[in-house]
């Protein structure tokens, strides 16, 4: 296969990639899936201890989140290139770029605030409808009211969700391999989510499949496999649609930093 020129940045494949990067993801995950799995458990641990800080404990937890995802990334970048994984390499992000990874995390924080903010203002009331699960006593018609009330505003909500989401999935192995700035990072994650929308939702779908397997096994220790597996498969579509970065060439001049 050619390599793609600096132009071809982010590549478009196709749509069935998208299974194949959780294939890969797999493949990655047996070299060493004890360690991935309790490097997992160990960086997934200290993002909920500090969501449980009272006041800034949910803000900690979000900046934080980017630089677990770094470390992954860069956990696979070593696994794929043959050499031996330690637990110091899943500490990339903290290593390496902290402010700009953290950025990202300030945008995720404060895109879900401001997506909060709507979704209350259209009348959503999550504790509402916890309670009414909780209780198991509402009866149908209740339940269709509640539903009625929060079904414009969840909807809203996944729809002002989604290109957050787009522009912050491949945000930290763009600035861990690509060196770009964050707000670049962030664009670059829409522009390539965007290109690549049909692999996408088959990788979206693969992925729900698998945590929905991961479930059925108590103790959440499904989990503890499905999480790497979908890093790993983070890692392949990084490879996939940013080709000329991972095979260390320099960065397109429109995705380098600004």
């Amino acid at each position: 296969m050619n390599t793609p020129s600096n132009e071809d940045i982010p590549r478009k494949v196709a749509a069935s990639q998208g299974f194949h990067w959780v294939v890969e993801g797999f493949r990655l995950y047996r070299k060493t899936p004890l360690l991935l799995s309790a490097a997992f458990g160990v960086l997934f641990g200290i993002v909920m201890a500090l969501g449980l800080i009272p006041v800034v404990g949910a803000s900690l937890s979000e900046l934080a989140s980017p630089l677990m995802v770094a470390g992954f990334m860069a956990a696979y970048r070593m696994l794929d290139d043959g050499q031996e994984l330690e637990l110091p390499h899943f500490l990339a992000g903290v290593q390496g770029p902290l402010i700009p990874l953290m950025a990202v995390g300030a945008v995720q924080l404060l895109g879900a605030l401001l997506i909060g903010q709507v979704m209350f203002g259209m009348g959503f009331d999550p504790q509402a409808v916890m309670e009414a699960a909780k209780r198991g006593d509402a009866t149908p018609q209740e339940m269709q009211a509640i539903l009625n009330q929060s079904m414009p505003a969840m909807l809203t909500g996944l729809v002002l969700f989604t290109p957050l989401i787009m522009a912050t999935w491949f945000a930290p192995a763009l600035i861990l391999f690509g060196g770009a700035r964050a707000a670049t990072a962030l664009g670059v994650s829409l522009r390539a989510v965007a290109r690549n929308w049909a692999a996408m939702i088959v990788h979206a779908m693969t992925l729900g499949l698998l945590l929905v397997l991961a479930s059925l096994v108590p103790m959440l220790l499904g989990l503890l496999v499905a999480m790497p597996i979908l890093f790993g498969s983070l890692y392949a579509s990084y490879q996939a649609i940013f080709a000329v970065w991972a095979d260390d060439a320099p960065a397109p001049d429109n995705v380098a930093s600004l």
